[in-house]
């Protein structure tokens, strides 16, 4: 077995860098911890060092490390059922498809994936071999394949047939009119902070209005908009919805849902994959839908997460940066005026043993009690302080430009009908148009 045990976190970052990480993604945009143990929210790393993690592991866990529930689960699995089977059924896949179709409204089919990423592009996938249609509108983030890579973009690729509106509805209403019999779907990431369930529904209604599929991508907030996500809690209605963080407690797992035409494109869609009959993970699912049955899980957790947006909200107050605090208790964004000062902040906390999300966005499980959120705001304050006492603050609230710029930025919302946003449309239907049709009819509608 692989031992750090004497290296320090700068030895062990340092040997990884050797021979697996990637200096952004891995170590650029991380604060200098390798973790080798966690229980609930809180994280041990090689030095032995206790801290806080606030970001639920980027959302993976909803009731912690450890849990004991789950851990009974994915240990029983192992060892009185195995890991994988032959077979792509299992009892654990049929019965957690039944629950889940039965959770959420848009569910009357589920098929599983192992990550967002994948379910997001079997979502589109199945809405392209169901239609026989190329083209797929989408607005925010879904994972790290080619075919939305361009997210934070307004326009059109060609290679992908994927046209990004940037959660701009008169760019959805635009593109539609044009082109909506060419449409397979309309796929979305929900951005609580800044949109709330009118402007989905809406959404969901003008595709309805033209015939075109509406797909929610809640492999985020299906378990942390409210207990039962946008399509449930918010009663927004979907034609296919994906679903994962959370829903394994930290398990590899993923699920798309939808009306049961749509699903039965699977064979038709070519979608396949070894892994997607693993028994232990849907097993945790299973222990998870358990341990939220009676909302308890989601009562706490929608408590401290206020506990914790009011405080960092006073904190900031407190020590003059200007701020805006918004989104659901569970899902939360701190904006201030420029990510360089989003990361100063942060990296300040974290000497103070807690792990915030650089991004802004922190997440709470129900592993937090009163005591996680007081940690987690005396580090915020710390760090804070120490930041602001370097910077010549100009007293106030945070500009309106601000606001809007950061959804650009972050997830690619062109939220505002202004005029760079309206050529951009008129310039992105004129590249939809000179598309070559041929090239998309010629390929295997259902290719993602």
């Amino acid at each position: 077995m692989t031992s750090t045990t004497g290296q320090s976190n700068a030895e062990t970052i340092e040997r990884a860098r050797r021979v697996t990480a990637a200096e952004d993604y891995d170590i650029g945009t991380r604060f200098p911890s390798v973790f080798v143990s966690a229980q609930g929210s809180w994280m041990t790393d090689v030095e032995g060092k206790r801290i806080l993690d606030v970001t639920a592991a980027s959302g993976a866990l909803l009731l912690g490390n450890q849990h004991p529930r789950v851990v009974e689960a994915v240990s029983n699995a192992v060892r009185n059922h195995g890991a994988v089977f032959a077979s792509t059924l299992s009892p654990q896949r049929i019965e957690l498809a039944e629950r889940l179709v039965e959770r959420y409204p848009a569910g009357e089919k589920a098929v599983f994936c192992k990550t967002g990423s994948e379910a997001t592009t079997t979502a589109i996938r199945l809405a392209r071999a169901y239609t026989g249609r190329d083209l797929i509108l989408t607005s925010g983030y879904h994972g790290w394949h080619d075919w939305q890579l361009s997210y934070l973009n307004m326009g059109f690729d060609p290679r992908t047939r994927v046209a990004n509106f940037g959660y701009n509805e008169t760019a959805l209403r635009r593109f539609l009119e044009e082109f909506g019999s060419d449409i397979a779907g309309v796929i979305v990431t929900p951005e609580p902070a800044w949109l709330d369930t009118d402007y989905y529904s809406n959404l969901s209604s003008i595709c309805a209005e033209f015939g075109v599929l509406f797909i929610i991508d809640e492999v985020i907030t299906a378990l942390r908009w409210g207990a039962k996500g946008l399509n449930g809690t918010g009663g927004v209605r979907a034609d296919m919805i994906t679903v994962s963080k959370g829903l394994s407690n930290g398990h590899a797992l993923s699920a798309v849902l939808g009306r049961r035409e749509v699903i039965d494109a699977y064979d038709k869609a070519g979608i396949a994959g070894t892994y997607t009959r693993e028994v232990p993970p849907m097993a945790a699912a299973l222990a998870v839908l358990d341990e939220i049955e009676d909302g308890a899980v989601h009562e706490q957790c929608e408590k401290m997460g206020k506990l914790l947006k009011d405080g960092m909200r006073d904190v900031l107050a407190s020590v003059g940066i200007p701020a805006f605090v918004t989104g659901p208790n569970m899902m939360f964004d701190v904006v201030v005026e420029s990510e360089s000062l989003s990361w100063d902040i942060y990296r300040a906390a974290y000497d103070f043993g807690a792990y915030f999300e650089d991004s802004g966005t922190h997440m709470v499980t129900a592993a937090y009690g009163e005591a996680e959120v007081e940690h987690a705001l005396t580090a915020f304050e710390k760090g804070a302080k120490q930041v602001a006492s370097k910077l010549e603050l100009a007293p106030g609230d945070l500009p309106d430009a601000r606001k809007l710029a950061f959804p650009l930025e972050a997830f690619g919302g062109s939220l505002k009908d202004s005029e760079g946003v309206l050529q951009r449309i008129e310039d992105t239907v004129e590249r939809i148009a000179k598309r070559d049709k041929d090239q998309g009819n010629a390929l295997d509608p259902a290719c993602g």
